[in-house]
């Protein structure tokens, strides 16, 4: 039975025959997913999305036209909100353990003796408040300044602690 003869039983109310649109080409539209994904349970998780959008759509669909090109721009269009998602969640997670290091690194300086001393008043306020635990965030906020200003200062601290460090140990 051709694609066509199939949606049109679909839309007059026949809609157990959905069922072979599902069996005819949930392979591809697998396969298209495993190249992409690797992982065997977001594939399957994705091609039921695929086919509950076409279902939902049908009644618009144009039975004229081939189903394959549309069900694969719906798992395109699944896939880029599946990526989304992924995305979404992963940056989040990482910005976070990015920001955590970061701010760890910054309080070495009190577990390693670094002398402060070439710092001006500012920057040493922003070590201390760093090595206190606050956040670039909470520091702009304490001092009235702007965030960027802050990483910018800090920044130009750990460079002069740099290179404070460097002739400190050509001296020796």
């Amino acid at each position: 039975m051709s694609d066509k003869k199939i949606i049109l039983k679909i839309k007059n109310g026949e809609i157990n025959y959905f069922e072979f649109l599902v069996k005819k080409y949930s392979k591809y539209i697998y396969n298209y997913f495993f190249l992409k994904l690797k992982n065997k349970e977001d594939c399957e998780d994705l091609i039921q999305d695929v086919f509950l959008n076409f279902y939902r759509t049908l009644n618009r669909f144009d039975e004229e036209k081939p189903v394959f090109p549309y069900l694969i721009e719906i798992a395109k269009n699944q896939l880029k909100m599946f990526y989304r998602r992924k995305k979404f969640t992963l940056s989040l997670k990482d910005k976070l353990i990015a920001e955590n290091d970061y701010l760890k690194s910054l309080n070495l300086f009190d577990d390693l003796g670094i002398d402060l001393s070439k710092l001006n008043k500012k920057e040493k306020k922003i070590f201390k408040l760093l090595g206190e635990g606050y956040k670039i965030k909470e520091i702009a906020r304490i001092l009235k300044i702007k965030e960027n200003t802050v990483k910018s200062m800090i920044r130009r601290g750990r460079i002069k602690i740099k290179s404070q460090t460097a002739s400190d140990a050509v001296k020796n």
